[in-house]
């Protein structure tokens, strides 16, 4: 879509009517939809129907032909347009450069039941939404239908300006451009009883001021026909739901306009072509944060529940999913416009070794520290996630590492010589408290000095797990990459303003309002493929797929057989919270076994934080979750959230500041 055109890439046009007759195709042809041969009528891979390439007919003109209409009218056929089977399209200019949309029809076609019947009847449906053919008129055996098309892009040419423009367009400013008038359309013909099923970007032309039309009128169908049944359609490539192509029964509804404008709202946030995987039951398209780490979380989670694979987890109908993309659009700006202030901080931690993984692992991998100081409103929030396999040290002795460089980094911010209750060994200590600060904690204003403060930890903690190996093997004789490792995840938050860190695959979640957006990216191999531009499909294939490519406790061995640690680099978000957010940090045991997939998991966990009295509650109840459903993992988590009234749910400290393993 860098192009600008008319057809977007990978367009294929559709008609139901005119394909009822279409009998077994003869020889093996490619699947448009998943790249699978088959020899039949429908693919055997996705269920969608394949059409053989046909020359077109001679009976329609050539590009270049001129039309006159009569009174000095004329039009000159400049580009093909995808039409359905008996008519052919095209982009005509007149003698002033006006655009035209040129339909010709063969006079002998059926009227009832043929394009120009069809198209008389959407025109009375839609109303001011179809444009009015200018003039007709026939020459030989043919019927010229021309309509002049207004100076307004399509959506598709939207969508194409947006990836052109990746890093400059203001996201907010090209969802209310394109987005928001194709929502407000579709929840006000739902409203009226009718859906559409079928939409194409290129047919669908947006001006300035928000004014919806079509080149092409879409038949609208009548909430009455709804569930449409299984048949034969054909929409374009990356906009069409499962269910156009057979998949998910095959049943069309008012969910499948809003996984359209879901699709048409994920493209306006990533700014990346339209992705083949987005029609594939199986495939729930990536996080939007892979291609565009800085996606408003609001605007994220809206577009990630209208895109759901399955009908039955998108919005019901384009209204609901209108008014939560206006709360979300409303939200992304108060955050950036919201001032620094301090708020109430109610906190949860829960640490379990998992139910299934205690039966053969009873040394939990898992490890969390957490500290903060409510009068300053400065705190410090850490998980990390030992990786279970290594041939050198063990998982929770590297996630004990982090949590050792956390309670450093914490002495550092709230300047503490001492710690007040300490063991022999204080970095790998059992448990440190810090009940009372003698003067109040303090972070860099710079944002560059507070990612470097989180730098340094991780680094040192690197360090530290190298020190551990040599003091046991001074000269290290195996592979690097066998060593103990962990995964790290956190925050630090000073009043409203929250600097997120991650390594690793653990998350970081924020939930509000009835929505939940991952935070973070993961840094596995599956995720960075994604990012270098392979396809889903691709990437989601490859072997190990989920190996970490990023961790605390990468080396390199120098040629005296030491290890040399490795600088890591982290990924970072800084996030402005608002009164009534809820932050989840969490290591993978709890998505992993929240739910029967990551969809129903992440919802799980929105429900079960947003339906507890408070913080320490939610923690609880997501540490349950996981364990219903298997215990197969260490469980930690974190839970904050965050509050503007001055009454507090749980009694703390004024400084509080926790780090431990729990028992089996």
């Amino acid at each position: 879509m860098a192009e600008k055109r008319d057809e977007p890439p990978g367009a294929f046009d559709f008609d139901e009517g005119d394909l009822a007759g279409a009998q077994t195709l003869p020889g093996a042809l490619v699947c448009p939809a998943c790249n699978g041969m088959s020899t039949g009528q429908f693919c055997n891979g996705c269920g969608y129907e394949l059409v053989p390439p046909t020359t077109p007919p001679t009976l329609f003109p050539p590009v270049g032909a001129r039309i006159d209409g009569g009174g000095g009218r004329g039009v000159v056929l400049r580009v093909p347009l995808p039409s359905g089977p008996g008519a052919a399209r095209f982009l005509g200019m007149d003698d002033e450069l006006g655009r035209y949309e040129v339909l010709v029809t063969p006079k002998a076609a059926d009227r009832e039941r043929g394009v120009l019947a069809r198209r008389t009847e959407a025109r009375a449906l839609l109303g001011g939404y179809a444009l009015t053919p200018a003039w007709a008129a026939d020459q030989g055996p043919l019927r010229y239908t021309v309509t002049r098309l207004p100076d307004a892009p399509s959506l598709a040419d939207g969508l194409a300006a947006l990836l052109a423009d990746r890093h400059g367009a203001d996201v907010v400013e090209g969802v209310r451009r394109w987005i928001v008038p194709l929502t407000a359309f579709l929840a006000g013909q739902h409203a009226e009883g009718r859906f559409f099923g079928l939409l194409d970007p290129a047919e669908i032309l947006i001006d300035a001021d928000g004014t919806l039309t079509f080149r092409e009128p879409a038949h609208p169908r009548e909430f009455s026909e709804a569930p449409l049944a299984p048949g034969r359609r054909r929409g374009p490539r990356g906009f069409t739901a499962p269910e156009v192509q057979g998949h998910c029964g095959g049943w069309l509804g008012p969910r499948t306009d809003v996984f359209f404008a879901g699709v048409s709202l994920y493209l306006a946030l990533t700014r990346i072509a339209p992705l083949a995987e987005a029609g594939l039951s199986g495939e729930r398209l990536p996080p939007p944060q892979v291609y565009a780490p800085d996606i408003p979380p609001a605007l994220a989670a809206v577009a990630r529940r209208a895109t759901s694979p399955l009908p039955e987890r998108r919005y019901p109908d384009a209204r609901a999913l209108h008014d939560a993309l206006l709360a979300a659009v409303d939200n992304t700006l108060a955050r950036r416009n919201v001032r620094p202030q301090k708020l109430q901080l109610d906190i949860g931690h829960e640490l379990h070794v998992g139910v299934l993984k205690g039966q053969y692992s009873p040394l939990n991998q898992d490890d969390l520290f957490l500290a903060y100081d409510a009068p300053s409103g400065i705190g410090l929030f850490v998980i990390g996630d030992g990786v279970s396999i290594s041939e050198y040290g063990s998982g929770d002795m590297a996630s004990a590492c982090v949590r050792a460089e956390a309670v450093e980094l914490w002495r550092t911010i709230s300047g503490q010589n001492d710690l007040v209750d300490g063991t022999t060994d204080p970095g790998i200590a059992e448990a440190v408290t810090l009940p009372g600060l003698p003067r109040r904690p303090q972070l860099p204003d710079d944002r560059g000095r507070r990612r470097q403060l989180v730098v340094d930890m991780l680094d040192a903690a690197n360090r530290r797990i190298a020190d551990l190996v040599h003091s046991e093997m001074p000269r290290f004789p195996g592979p690097p990459e066998g060593i103990m490792a962990s995964t790290a995840v956190g925050a630090i938050v000073d009043g409203n303003a929250v600097t997120l860190f991650s390594i690793g695959d653990s998350r970081a979640y924020l939930i509000r309002g009835g929505t939940i957006a991952s935070l973070m990216i993961d840094d596995d191999l599956t995720t960075q493929l994604l990012r270098l531009g392979r396809a889903p499909s691709v990437a989601r294939q490859v072997p190990a797929g989920g190996a970490l490519i990023r961790c605390v406790g990468e080396f390199e061995k120098g040629d005296d057989e030491r290890l040399i640690p490795v600088p890591l680099q982290p990924g970072f978000r800084e996030l402005s919270v608002l009164p009534g957010d809820w932050l989840v940090l969490c290591s993978d045991g709890i998505p992993d076994y929240g739910g029967i997939d990551e969809e129903e998991a992440e919802e799980n966990i929105r429900r079960a934080v947003e339906s507890a009295p408070g913080a320490p509650w939610a923690a609880f109840e997501l540490m349950v979750l996981a364990n219903r459903g298997g215990g197969g993992d260490n469980i930690s988590c974190i839970v904050l959230h965050f509050l503007s009234s001055a009454a507090m749910i749980v009694e703390t400290d004024p400084a509080l500041a926790v780090g431990g393993s729990a028992a089996p």
